[in-house]
């Protein structure tokens, strides 16, 4: 029993590792409440009204997509997926203020992992970066310790259009 306990821990410990070493690697840190409120506060001060962006998003229990979505003054006004056009209104999870709603729920299930598939006593891992001068989310990428349940959110074009 005693065994088992270390070879789990080793394990985790292992996978941390690796998670930390990735990060390092691919710009992204750990997601934290005060960095996400940073960024939202940056994009309420900085950000644009009007802009598009292309985001891939893909995950252990998704389909990969493409999204392309245009937004002025906070609204969904254009939105493509997989390059099908769809209605502006189911896009509106897709634009920055979108995007930071989904962090925060990401950040919500960290107290809750076991609902993301992670067994007892193990955790989820979110990590962001953002844009430095708009606070836009750049990369996400979420794993779960013990559970094949990561997803990956990267903006791929930030375009702004205007005033």
């Amino acid at each position: 029993m005693a065994d088992s306990r270390v070879s789990s821990l080793v394990s985790f410990q292992i996978l941390l590792a690796l998670l930390l070493i990735f990060s390092a690697c691919s710009g992204v840190s750990s997601l934290a409440p005060e960095s996400l409120k940073a960024a939202q506060q940056k994009w309420e001060t900085s950000g644009p009204a009007y802009y598009r962006m292309v985001i891939e998003m893909k995950g252990d229990r998704m389909e990969p997509s493409k999204y392309e979505v245009t937004v002025r003054d906070k609204e969904v006004i254009k939105f493509v997926r997989n390059g099908q056009l769809m209605s502006a209104n189911s896009g509106q999870e897709y634009s920055v203020e979108g995007l930071f709603h989904v962090l925060a729920l990401e950040l919500d299930l960290t107290k809750k992992p076991e609902a993301l598939g992670a067994p007892p006593g193990y955790s989820s891992y979110p990590m962001a970066s953002f844009d430095a001068k708009t606070g836009r989310l750049v990369r996400f990428q979420r794993s779960v310790a013990g559970a094949k349940n990561s997803i990956e959110i990267d903006v791929r074009e930030f375009e702004i259009l205007g005033k």
